[in-house]
């Protein structure tokens, strides 16, 4: 698999998950993969995926989060078909304004087939207590 292919399911990732786009964004997942994080990992299907990242979704929409781009993205090639990428996300709220929180994820890519897919996602923080400690609180609707 080429550098380019890998660079661009990072832009279209980057596009997908600013649109907060869950269906998007599953489908470059492969049919079964790990995700992993401060509080632990899990094995899941996509669909179980999808289920969990709608919770994620309305997370991020309750507390006003305007939009996610990726700051750096560093690939390190693990074997011929597999490659590590490490993505230093920046993202906006309403309640800050401008000022971009910043959290890194590392993702291992499958590139054995025509699509390279995500099997492993590790998030480095718990981004739902920074967020948090930012005291960034759920927007309530009237």
């Amino acid at each position: 698999m080429s550098r380019d292919q890998l660079d661009n399911l990072f832009k279209d990732y980057e596009t997908a998950f600013d649109k907060l786009d869950l269906k998007t964004i599953s489908g470059y997942c492969a049919d079964s993969f790990i995700s992993a994080g401060p509080k632990g990992s899990m094995a899941q299907s996509k669909k179980e995926y999808e289920k969990k990242a709608e919770q994620v979704v309305q997370f991020y929409r309750s507390v006003g989060r305007k939009s996610a781009r990726i700051i750096s993205k560093r690939v390190m090639p693990i074997c011929n078909e597999y490659s590590m990428v490490v993505v230093r996300w920046g993202v906006t709220f309403e309640k800050i304004g401008t000022k971009q929180v910043e959290f890194d994820v590392s993702y291992i890519i499958q590139e054995t087939d025509i699509d390279p897919k995500i099997i492993l996602l590790i998030s480095h923080e718990d981004e739902e207590a920074a967020i948090k400690k930012l005291g960034l609180q759920p927007i309530r609707k009237t």
